[in-house]
């Protein structure tokens, strides 16, 4: 007993020194388990695969292989590999998610469009021009970012503001596509704008496509603006873009005149003809 109490100190010191030897092995270990992950996630094979899923499947398998490969000589050291593998299973995830991108090119986008709707209210002369304009795509309306809140387009007032509004945001959608060859037709259809700027629908209706009456009756600026912005976009912005208009006003300027596809319909001989019946003269 007094030589094995006298030996028992080497013994502890002899277990010590193995036990540091252990953890500087598990420590070894676990440097070479991180450079294997780094060396196989940038192994060119992973650029030949087919889609991100396949690549994260090719790269978790070979994990999965290595680690299943160890002999643990505790416990303790399969909890920590088991550890090591959902951890890089999370961060490959996270770099799945992080990678999708769509989220933030649809708020490039709608930012590119929007700037550009808040230039064209400029040219308009709308009210609430100068600020911030923003397409908003969930309520598929403009809001304006004032500094105290948000205005949405159903509270800026009459039929002058949300021409100018609805106008805005058409031309700048059209002029995205056509920057970005996006497939939709460039031309625009639109039916009797300048209305809003007559004193009543009965005045505009009288207008009857004179140039007299448009100058007697309308805000002749507004209708001028409005005009010569459509005919800038056509001839500068998107060259070649087809824009039909059907109008009851008539500007004299001659680039107006040039842009007539027809002679205004008056009567005679109007769309319609005088001769033609009425129904109610027309047999049962």
């Amino acid at each position: 007993m007094s030589i094995v109490a006298a030996q028992r100190p080497k013994m502890d010191a002899y277990l010590t020194e193995l036990e540091d030897e252990v953890q500087t092995i598990v420590s070894s270990i676990r440097a070479k388990e991180v450079e294997l992950a780094a060396a196989i996630a940038a192994n060119e094979v992973i650029e030949q695969l087919g889609t991100r899923n396949n690549a994260a499947a090719r790269v978790i398998g070979r994990i999965s292989l290595f680690l299943e490969d160890l002999v643990p000589n505790s416990e303790l050291a399969t909890y920590e590999a088991e550890n090591r593998r959902l951890k890089l299973k999370v961060e490959e995830l996270q770099r799945k998610v992080g990678a999708d991108s769509s989220h933030e090119r649809l708020i490039s986008i709608l930012n590119n469009i929007s700037s550009q709707i808040t230039r064209y209210i400029l040219a308009f002369d709308a009210e609430f021009q100068g600020l911030p304009a923003r397409f908003d795509l969930s309520q598929m309306t403009i809001i304006f970012d004032r500094t105290d809140r948000p205005v949405p387009m159903s509270r800026t007032g009459g039929g002058e503001n949300h021409l100018a509004y609805h106008l805005s945001a058409l031309l700048a959608l059209h002029l995205f596509a056509s920057k970005n060859n996006c497939p939709i037709p460039q031309f625009l259809l639109i039916d009797q704008p300048t209305q809003v700027y007559f004193p009543s629908e009965k005045i505009y209706q009288e207008a009857d496509g004179t140039v007299q009456k448009t100058e007697a009756d309308a805000d002749l600026a507004a209708v001028r603006r409005l005009f010569a912005l459509l005919l800038k976009f056509t001839q500068e912005e998107v060259p070649g873009f087809q824009l039909i208009v059907t109008e009851h006003a008539n500007l004299r300027d001659q680039w107006f005149q040039d842009a007539l596809t027809e002679l205004p319909w008056t009567k005679p001989p109007a769309l319609v003809p005088e001769e033609w019946p009425l129904l109610s003269e027309l047999p049962d």
